[in-house]
């Protein structure tokens, strides 16, 4: 009986997850191939542009916030639509808040809770808040 229910909550979470990826790309987000995206994340569908790329993992909680809508207080003339490009092979850990204008390299590790709000290389460890490069990998 353990067993069934284990298939069965999988399967409804396969076509739970064929959903949101469905509503994400109907939304203009670009996303690649073998990319896993956490149901608990939330990700940016209404301004800006969003492209995550092949093999990427996002993690539960995480933000891609593609816009900023308290710039247009502070300066009317400005543009809140952004874009976040998330390159291959990225793993974006726990609760990060990916900012607009951003790029993430390659190849790249954003540890847990970072704020990703400048362009991160490619093959590197980032972390914190604000985000740091730490080390080449």
């Amino acid at each position: 009986m353990k067993t069934i229910a284990r298939k069965i909550t999988f399967y409804v979470g396969q076509i739970i997850r064929f959903i949101f990826y469905t509503y994400l790309k109907m939304n203009g987000v670009k996303i690649g191939n073998n990319t896993f995206i956490s149901l608990g994340a939330k990700i940016d569908t209404q301004f800006g542009e969003i492209e995550i790329g092949d093999n990427v993992h996002i993690t539960s909680g995480c933000v891609l916030l593609a816009h900023d809508g308290a710039i247009k207080q502070m300066n009317p003339g400005a543009n809140p639509r952004g874009r976040i490009v998330i390159g291959n092979n990225v793993f974006i850990g726990v609760n990060t808040v990916v900012l607009m204008n951003v790029t993430i390299g390659n190849g790249t590790v954003i540890g847990a809770g970072s704020v990703v709000n400048k362009n991160i290389p490619s093959r590197t460890l980032a972390i914190g808040n604000p985000i740091k490069v730490i080390k080449n990998i």
